[in-house]
């Protein structure tokens, strides 16, 4: 069996991947709404050709869905 590595996706409905803050970078803050993370969920990782995300970057959102 061949193990498979997901390549980084290169968008996010609604979020301007180049325009991620470094607290939404890090996982601070949700690239989504903007608040503060106290509980989580996995976006996936992304790249984008300038900004923060230059580098493939795994993004945090709010635990319970924050937006439809």
């Amino acid at each position: 069996m061949t193990a498979t590595t997901q390549q980084p996706r290169t968008a996010l409905p609604g979020v301007d991947l180049e325009r991620i803050t470094f607290e939404q970078a890090k996982g601070w803050r949700c690239p989504l709404c903007d608040a503060i993370l106290t509980a989580d969920r996995s976006l996936g990782t992304f790249t984008s050709d300038t900004g923060l995300l230059t580098d493939p970057t795994e993004l945090w959102a709010c635990a319970r869905s924050c937006r439809p």
